[in-house]
């Protein structure tokens, strides 16, 4: 499960770094994918009780 978490943690990082770089060049559409892509990260850690509290309240600009 340690593996599982990281491999959920590394990937939540590099989509939110996503998100803010998609939103500080203005790319919409791809600041909705990369949005998407965070939400379903969220709730997979929600399903599987993993904790995220440290990811500035998952805001797109931090």
């Amino acid at each position: 499960m340690r593996e599982f978490a990281l491999t959920l943690h590394l990937r939540l990082h590099d989509s939110l770094t996503a998100l803010r770089r998609a939103h500080a060049i203005g790319d919409d559409d791809l600041a909705t994918a990369q949005a998407g892509e965070v939400e379903d990260l969220v709730e997979i850690a929600a399903r599987h009780g993993i904790d995220i509290a440290g990811y500035a309240a998952l805001s797109p600009t931090g």
